[in-house]
């Protein structure tokens, strides 16, 4: 997970689930791009929708992962 740093757990075929979290929504005319998404956890995702933290959590992503732009 790019947002906890904690290893997913295992799909059935041995890969890692993990879930795409656009950090300006699309909805919001965002983009698809890899400079606008992270690869996170479920629990991180939620979080990132509906933490009380949110905004936070968003700014470390920011300032720790240095592809990401925002827009």
């Amino acid at each position: 997970c790019e947002c906890c740093l904690v290893e997913p757990f295992l799909r059935s075929d041995g890969s890692t689930y993990r879930e795409i979290h656009h950090l300006k929504k699309l909805a919001d005319d965002g983009s698809d791009r890899v400079e606008n998404a992270v690869a996170i956890c479920a629990n991180c995702h939620r979080e990132l929708h509906f933490g009380a933290n949110n905004a936070d959590l968003l700014d470390e992503l920011y300032s720790r992962i240095s592809r990401l732009e925002r827009e």
